[in-house]
């Protein structure tokens, strides 16, 4: 499975998700990132649909993204 060392950019999807299922392809494996291992979903990221869930970490994804000099 692909590995993101850098992590992603805002707006990518990360590399291990599949893109038919919208699963996570390593999900449970050992290489399975610590930074995802401690993302628990909760009504503050995920709202009440997966439309929802999406706006919020678009929102959080542009609010924490590095800022150009």
């Amino acid at each position: 499975m692909p590995n993101m060392p850098n992590g992603k950019a805002a707006g990518e999807h990360c590399a291990n998700l599949d893109p038919d299922s919208l699963n996570c392809r390593i999900w449970g494996r050992a290489d399975y990132p610590e930074f995802c291992r401690g993302f628990l979903p909760e009504a503050d990221f995920c709202g009440n649909s997966r439309k929802d869930a999406l706006q919020i970490l678009t929102l959080m994804e542009a609010d924490t993204q590095a800022q150009k000099p």
